[in-house]
């Protein structure tokens, strides 16, 4: 039997990992490494791999077990939105940079011409998100839990929080503007991405080679076990694959870690062309590893959920070096996400929900009261993600707590497409899509989520978060904001503001060949 590691050393190892992870942002922040490096499109692409959080490390294997091949559909549906670079992401990243809109709810402002679509989208993230902080703050302590086999997990999610929370503070918020580049922040999380590609592939090839003895075995053991073949297959026939292709592709637009690291911390505009086909090819490399780790915890018989064979691959085989190195792997996704989501969403609050009802007197430090407003907002953000960690008392699978999370913010979709290409939508119809559709989303997904109660009655039907039931969740709160928004925006007159906002943002004036732009070298 494998030893169980001591809860010291994995907190030693955490730190180490995070203070090395710090030192990158450090370096480079003080203007040590060369410019170059810094604008080069392979550390913008390899930032957006903060896109792969604990979900893509731990959970995917999860998706394979219970849809199949249904689980490339997390990978294909945002490597989907960037081959469509040009007409999509493209566009949007030339209205950012033009207007200074440092996020989604920026965006949705400045398009409707309206404070409250700001505000609105703002509350809106946040509760949507929440599952998804929860679920990576549940994959650390679960982590923790199967490695030490002992049982207070609570207090290990807490210490982690307060750990990220000082990391996050560290990294983001020690400039005042949200507006200005975070390049530390930048090349951490490339970092952070080359660990988990290096982790998980080390895990997979430990499972092709290690446990099978190569190609010819993981063969053989195939042809005696078709079974495991066909699970592989089978959900694809019906399964709500395509659901989850549509949620994830939105993911790439509207998520605040994405729309942060896409658009706000773009250092070079013509990264986007490298990033449209380079980070398709490292989600690619990410996921040829899972079927081994799925075909590999099956054969050895792990104990634990399939969600962690990644990590149980190592505890099973007795090899320390590969437990460590997947629990590495888990932590760098988990904390990745956690840093970049948060300093998004503090950003958003301040700007929406806290400028607009108070603002500092003159007398005051106003940047001072800025800059510690935004670290008491990041505290605030994490601390509440852990409390809804605790009130789901760790029992949901995390792919349950992701798709809870993605179908909420796939909410912004039609919103974000009508930014570029519907000029008729107006902030009635914009606000009146959002809250029908997380309406829905609350009753079908998020009430099921968080209440004892397994079943909701609702005119007779039994709702339950389930593998069969929430795509049906999904397509009916979409199609509930789709309505209301489309219906609201043709009966309902717009501004003159609307008007000047949608032309200024329409895909015929943003991608009209423009002059070449001055940009001066010095003050």
């Amino acid at each position: 039997m494998p030893m169980s590691f001591d809860l010291s050393h994995l907190l030693l190892v955490s730190i180490l990992y995070l203070l090395t992870l710090f030192g990158v942002a450090w370096v480079t922040e003080k203007g040590m490494l060369p410019r170059a490096l810094l604008q080069h499109p392979a550390v913008y692409t390899l930032s957006l791999g903060v896109y792969a959080s604990a979900w893509a490390f731990y959970g995917t294997v999860g998706l394979a077990y219970e849809y199949g091949y249904g689980f490339l559909t997390y990978y294909l549906g945002v490597c989907g939105a960037f081959l469509l670079a040009p007409v999509l992401l493209g566009p949007i990243l030339r209205i950012t940079r033009t207007y200074q809109l440092s996020s989604l709810a920026d965006l949705f402002a400045f398009r409707f011409r309206s404070t409250l679509a700001g505000t609105l989208t703002t509350l809106c993230m946040l509760i949507g998100v929440l599952p998804l902080l929860a679920l990576q703050i549940q994959a650390v302590a679960d982590s923790v839990q199967i490695l030490t086999q002992e049982t207070g997990q609570n207090a290990v999610a807490l210490g982690f929080c307060v750990l990220i929370t000082l990391f996050a503070i560290l990294f983001g918020a020690r400039h005042i503007s949200t507006r200005e580049k975070h390049e530390g922040l930048v090349m951490a999380i490339a970092f952070e991405s080359l660990v988990k590609l290096v982790a998980i592939g080390a895990v997979g090839l430990y499972a092709l080679y290690g446990v099978f003895g190569g190609p010819a075995g993981l063969e053989s053991w195939l042809e005696y076990n078709q079974q495991a073949l066909q699970t592989l297959h089978s959900p694809l026939q019906e399964g709500p694959w395509r659901t989850l292709l549509l949620v994830f592709f939105a993911a790439a637009i509207v998520m605040p870690h994405m729309y942060h690291m896409a658009f706000t911390e773009n250092l070079n505009p013509r990264a986007m062309a490298t990033a449209s086909w380079g980070l398709p090819l490292f989600l690619l490399l990410i996921s040829l590893a899972v079927p081994p780790i799925l075909w590999a915890g099956l054969h050895l018989g792990i104990p634990t959920n399939p969600e962690y064979f990644t990590l149980g691959l190592g505890v099973a085989a007795g090899a320390d070096w590969l437990t460590l190195l997947a629990f590495i792997g888990g932590l760098s996704a988990a904390s990745g996400l956690i840093i970049v989501v948060t300093l998004a969403l503090s950003g958003m609050v301040l700007n929406h929900l806290v400028l607009p009802v108070y603002q500092p007197s003159a007398e005051n430090n106003i940047y001072r009261w800025l800059l510690w407003t935004r670290r008491t907002l990041i505290a605030a953000i994490i601390m509440a993600s852990y409390g809804f960690y605790r009130l789901l008392g760790a029992e949901q699978d995390l792919a349950n707590l992701g798709i809870a999370s993605f179908v909420a913010t796939v909410q912004f979709l039609p919103g974000a497409l009508s930014v570029l290409y519907w000029q008729q939508a107006n902030r009635r119809g914009f606000i009146g899509g959002l809250i029908a559709g997380m309406l829905v989303w609350a009753i079908t997904l998020l009430l099921p989520l968080v209440t004892e109660v397994t079943g909701l009655q609702i005119l007779g039907q039994t709702l339950s978060f389930n593998a069969d039931t929430w795509h049906l969740a999904a397509i009916a709160s979409l199609a509930a904001n789709i309505f209301a928004f489309t219906s609201i925006s043709l009966f309902t007159q717009r501004s003159s503001e609307e008007q000047s906002a949608a032309e200024a943002c329409s895909v015929d004036n943003v991608s009209r060949p423009q002059r070449r732009e001055l940009i001066a070298d010095s003050p």
